[in-house]
């Protein structure tokens, strides 16, 4: 790696910023008294060509059953992937690569394929370890408590990102546009899809490089690079739709006038994105509240912001990236209505599971309501529906669902929350994982399902015409 790269890598994480879940800290203690114990290995440096041939044999032989089946080929099949109603997408769009790099250390990174248009790139790679991770009953263990996922798995990952020559043009750095989806499949072997969100677009046939770079804290509690990575793979787009936008509004941001520009609309089958940018509030980059319609048909529209840094933003400015769910591709005329708030603290609404699914989301305006539950394998699983006019206030929010047994009284303990966001529809699915001790005494006696609920009102009156014009 280069002293330039290095260097940037050190700035970066300075100053990127990371959403934080709901009981983040309770659950890192447990989790990491709990990780399996990882030798302290001593960096190998100057490793020869025949002796990198030689590791990646070994590593083929020691864990071909789980190589075998490829990164595309495992996510497919996990519960998690298919949440985010993506897998007939990339079924049709993710194009072959089968290209691997062994890092000096003798570690493989394998990009199996990649799917990617004008904005977003979605890589589905393995990592296989030289040396093992943990053993197979500490494995099987991870697995059996629902913790051989991306917050485990990444302890043992580098960062990515994405370059065409000197040039970086993945956008979000250490912050995944994606809900994280990241696995092992064995003790050597680590299975994951990264979705990056574009600077610019690719050209067809253009070099790009997948960087990597893994840091480890020194003898000075000092960050070093462990290992490091770079593997080339050719970049084949699928086309998509670009709009520009001169449209400008005004909106109220923590009781002020905020001016806010719309940029751009970017739509294509892996993902539809819409792009403002509004003037900065002092220390804060939050975006304004507001739903979004189909102004010739009257549809709303679900959608989330994106998580990324703003690392690249212009001074002064925040630019603000939300996806858009469902079937947008005969969009012709956008409206975008801010909302604003209703009252202080977020009521909590109560729906016995006999009444499911529900329609009534708490908010005459519209919100997310319980569609279905169901326990299985140690886990509550909630689907949240979008209900009418949607905000973006429930897909940021961390947890937003609990449980309670027929006299009302809330249940499980220790509970780990991931939300997974269905692009086709914007179905929310909340996974929820209990400790094991709560959930065998717990789960017999779920009756109700309790959520927050945001009020808000739509301010019809202050809607902006956003018509699609092609650039």
């Amino acid at each position: 790696m280069n002293r330039a790269w290095d260097k940037m890598l050190r700035q970066r994480a300075k100053v990127e910023s990371c959403a934080i879940p709901a009981d983040f800290e309770e659950r890192v203690d447990h989790m990491l008294k709990n990780l399996p114990e990882r030798e302290i290995r001593k960096k190998v440096r100057q490793v020869n060509t025949l002796l990198v041939a030689a590791v990646v044999c070994i590593l083929l032989t020691v864990t071909a059953a789980a190589y075998a089946m490829g990164g595309f080929e495992f996510m497919r099949g996990r519960s998690e992937h298919t949440y985010l109603g993506m897998n007939e997408i990339y079924e049709t769009y993710a194009q072959t690569v089968g290209v691997s790099v062994a890092a000096e250390n003798g570690n493989v990174v394998t990009v199996d394929r990649v799917a990617m248009d004008g904005k977003f790139c979605t890589i589905f790679y393995s990592v296989q370890f030289r040396e093992p991770l943990m053993t197979a009953e500490q494995l099987k263990q991870l697995q059996k408590d629902n913790q051989d996922g991306w917050f485990t798995a990444t302890e043992y990952l580098p960062g990515f990102y994405l370059y065409a020559g000197d040039e970086e043009i993945s956008f979000d750095g250490y912050n995944n546009s994606f809900e994280p989806q990241v696995y092992f499949a064995d003790e050597y072997t680590v299975y994951g899809a990264w979705r990056f969100l574009l600077r610019r677009p690719a050209e067809e046939g253009e070099t790009l490089s997948l960087r990597g770079g893994y840091y480890e804290r020194g003898e000075n509690n000092e960050w070093q690079l462990d290992w490091d990575f770079v593997l080339d793979f050719a970049a084949h787009p699928i086309s998509g739709e670009h709009f520009d936008s001169d449209v400008t509004f005004t909106a109220t941001l923590q009781g002020q006038d905020v001016r806010v520009e719309v940029l751009s609309l970017d739509r294509s089958p892996l993902g539809n994105l819409l792009t403002l940018r509004q003037e900065k509030m002092g220390s804060d980059s939050f975006g304004v509240d507001f739903v979004l319609r189909d102004a010739d048909t009257g549809r709303y529209i679900p959608y989330a912001e994106v998580n990324v840094n703003h690392y690249w933003d212009p001074e002064g400015y925040t630019d603000n990236v939300y996806e858009l769910f469902g079937d947008v591709s005969d969009l012709k005329n956008l409206e975008l209505i801010p909302t604003t708030g209703i009252g202080g603290i977020s009521p909590q609404k109560a729906v016995p599971l006999t009444d499911l699914p529900c329609m009534d989301s708490g908010n005459p305006d519209g919100g997310y309501a319980p569609a279905s539950y169901s326990a299985k394998n140690g886990q509550l699983i909630m689907e949240m529906q979008p209900v009418g006019a949607v905000n973006g206030w429930y897909a940021r929010l961390s947890n937003g669902v609990y449980f309670l047994d027929a006299q009302g009284n809330q249940l499980f303990e220790d509970v780990w929350v991931e939300k997974y966001k269905d692009r086709s529809d914007g179905t929310i699915t909340v996974v929820m994982t209990p400790s094991a001790e709560s959930y065998a005494r717990d789960v017999d006696k779920v009756a109700q399902v309790q959520f927050f609920v945001q009020q808000y009102e739509v301010l019809e009156g202050k809607t902006v015409s956003i018509p699609l014009i092609a650039s």
